[in-house]
């Protein structure tokens, strides 16, 4: 993990910041000692990748190979995930397209000159919420992904508003 941190030129204390974690916990982490699977969550979800992959990582590091988790198992985990996600965009396009197949073809034609327009534009509304909370169910673009850089971007902010780094 001490790796991964030092690519990211970041400090033992700006790793606890961001992760939410104590340095003490850090410093446990980089020297080989057991992790809890809460803080390896965070820690993961700091560098942008799999708990599976940090402990990977780690044990790498440490000179240790855990039981089971090989590197060809941490790629085909992250394999799976991705193939998981293709699916679930798969979904995604497949619902959008049948919600819009279905105004279309049964909605639009019962327009009968304005006279159902109310039902119509309800219709049609429910739709693009049905459709709308389905794409922030698939993109998460409030996700991990995104927390991660705000949480970056808050303690650059942060230190230059000190303008020094963290006390140690």
């Amino acid at each position: 993990m001490k790796s991964l941190r030092l690519k990211k030129h970041w400090s033992q204390e700006q790793l606890a910041q961001l992760s939410g974690l104590n340095v003490r916990t850090i410093q446990r982490v980089e020297k080989g000692d057991n992790v809890g699977m809460e803080s390896l969550k965070s820690l993961a979800a700091v560098f942008e990748i799999s708990p599976d992959e940090l402990l990977a990582a780690i044990n790498s590091e440490n000179g240790q190979q855990p039981e089971g988790a090989t590197p060809s198992n941490v790629e085909a985990t992250a394999l799976q995930k991705a193939k998981d996600k293709a699916k679930l965009i798969k979904y995604f396009y497949a619902f959008t397209a049948y919600l819009i197949a279905m105004f279309l073809l049964f909605m639009l034609p019962n327009y009968n000159d304005g006279e159902n327009t109310g039902p119509l534009v309800v219709v049609f509304l429910s739709f693009c919420v049905m459709i709308a909370g389905f794409a922030f169910y698939v993109f998460q673009p409030f996700g991990e992904a995104w927390e991660n850089k705000k949480a970056k971007q808050l303690l650059a902010e942060q230190k230059e508003h000190h303008g020094d780094t963290p006390s140690q």
